[in-house]
């Protein structure tokens, strides 16, 4: 059967980012998608000059009204990037219109390195802290996740901290939390990353790789997106992050062996092929 997962997130036209990776991932996964661009960009916003950006306004309330008009079913949503935060109220609104629970994954991108990015507004937190109610899975960094449950943020946060604001996220609704770029050992921290991923009332569990000496743009949406795609086919979010994290380790390899241009992101259309083969062989056993 069909199954159609709604995508919020911005769309540039060039690099694998955002939008640009969320709809190949889960396509690959083998579900429809149902984009609703937040903003329309002519590349990302990290490393090209003269960017080129058309902004939906009334048109993304519009667009959503539509499909509810059509009584579109979704498996599942996921949300990144918002343009401002009148859209979060506008998808707020239509969570709630709903006559049916949807799992909703959400990556609350509007922070990092203790502030918000530029030409974020400071009603940002305030807006996800509403949205955050529905959240199956939230995938914040430690910044976002300060700035929405007001947990003082400083560089020197660490796994003493992971639960208390792990827990702050779930007071506020979330049904799981996934903390991105943590450290489990501080002599380790110049040398691994990871997951800090937490239930209530279940043990909370790391999943930690290594670093890699090369940055790439739009790790965490890639990230997101496998995580998304395991989630919704049933699998637990401790074996939906160590999946994904799997498939990143992969493609940040494949990514330092090809000659192009860095500011494109992660090079992951090489493990699309074992990803969907993967898939493939889960779907038949459902």
């Amino acid at each position: 059967m069909s199954e159609q997962v709604l995508v919020i997130n911005d769309l540039p036209g060039v690099a694998k980012v955002a939008g640009m990776s969320n709809l190949p991932i889960l396509e690959a996964a083998q579900f429809e998608v149902a984009l609703l661009p937040t903003l329309l960009l002519s590349t990302h916003t990290l490393g090209y000059p003269g960017i080129v950006k058309h902004y939906l306004n009334e048109s993304f309330d519009a667009i959503l009204a539509h499909w509810k008009d059509l009584d579109i079913q979704f498996k599942g949503a996921l949300t990144g990037y918002f343009a401002d935060s009148r859209q979060i109220t506008t998808v707020i609104d239509y969570l709630d219109s709903l006559e049916r629970d949807m799992p909703v994954i959400i990556d609350p991108i509007m922070a990092d390195f203790g502030k918000l990015y530029a030409g974020f507004s400071e009603d940002f937190p305030e807006k996800f802290r509403k949205l955050v109610k529905y959240a199956d899975i939230i995938v914040p960094n430690l910044t976002e996740a300060c700035l929405i449950t007001d947990y003082p943020y400083s560089e020197d946060l660490g796994p003493e901290d992971y639960p208390k604001i792990a827990q702050k996220l779930c007071d506020l609704g979330a049904k799981n939390v996934v903390l991105t770029s943590v450290y489990q050992n501080k002599d380790k921290r110049e040398e691994e990353t990871g997951y800090y991923i937490y239930t209530e009332n279940s043990k909370p569990v790391y999943h930690m790789h290594g670093k890699e000496d090369v940055w790439f743009k739009g790790v965490g949406d890639i990230s997101v997106s496998f995580i998304t795609a395991y989630y919704l086919l049933g699998y637990s979010v401790k074996e939906a992050v160590i999946k994904s994290s799997d498939y990143i380790e992969k493609s940040l390899r494949h990514s330092t062996t090809v000659e192009r241009d860095q500011n494109l992101g992660i090079y992951f259309e090489l493990v699309i092929p074992e990803f969907a083969n993967e898939i493939d062989e889960i779907r038949k056993s459902l």
